[in-house]
């Protein structure tokens, strides 16, 4: 009868401790669900309090300051001269790729041509149109005199966007603090396929629009929540 007891006890035993462990390992869930910073394949991220968290670094840069690397649209390396004639998707007459219907139907880029995905991969993306609108119009924009902007979400929690300027050619333009930011989204201008989307600032004004593909632009990632 003992040893029965003592069996019963043992069970019990494990049986709460196999208990404590599940629940421990779900209130980790919860817990890295609702850290308001993470790193994600060895970049950091900032949860901002929108749909999707931010990388606190251009892709290409080491710190939040630095411009890092610069992209034509659609392209997942870099390159010392940004035209037309230099454009993955350009055959000199016609856009071969992202057409809005011209030769193909595709409006957003796919994985492959996803210049975060392909740099840093592990579920980084380029961010949508409805993504930088979030940030424009949900966040607190501060310009900062080094040039650029601390962009401060709901939650409290900010990054930092710097004004990279833009590659046109072989000239970067309008860099720094009398300068401009301008950053990819991964998605085209349905009524004009050879622009696609991207946010624009300088030190008075912050807003979404549309450039041409060919150009040069840094690219803040995003991750899923």
């Amino acid at each position: 009868m003992k040893k029965f007891y003592l069996i019963i006890a043992v069970v019990l035993a494990v049986v709460s401790v196999v208990g404590m462990l599940a629940c421990y390992s779900v209130d980790n869930e919860d817990m890295a669900a609702d850290m308001p910073t993470g790193n994600l394949g060895g970049h950091d991220w900032v949860d901002l309090g929108l749909s999707v968290r931010w990388a606190t670094c251009n892709v290409g840069a080491k710190s939040p300051e630095e411009y890092g690397d610069y992209f034509a649209w659609g392209e997942t390396t870099v390159k010392d001269n940004y035209t037309e004639d230099s454009y993955k998707y350009y055959n000199g007459t016609n856009l071969t790729k992202y057409t809005a219907g011209e030769s193909d139907k595709l409006t957003s880029l796919e994985q492959s041509d996803d210049a975060a995905a392909a740099n840093w991969g592990n579920g980084w993306r380029m961010p949508t149109i409805a993504e930088l609108k979030e940030l424009k119009t949900k966040c607190t924009w501060t310009w900062k005199p080094e040039g650029g902007y601390e962009v401060k979400g709901p939650n409290g929690q900010s990054i930092f966007l710097p004004a990279a300027g833009y590659y046109r050619g072989k000239i970067l333009f309008s860099e720094g603090a009398y300068g401009s930011g301008e950053y990819w989204a991964n998605s085209i201008d349905v009524d004009g396929a050879f622009r696609a989307g991207y946010i624009i600032f300088h030190a008075n004004y912050y807003g979404v629009d549309y450039g041409t593909r060919a150009d040069g632009l840094p690219i803040r990632p995003v991750c899923e929540k």
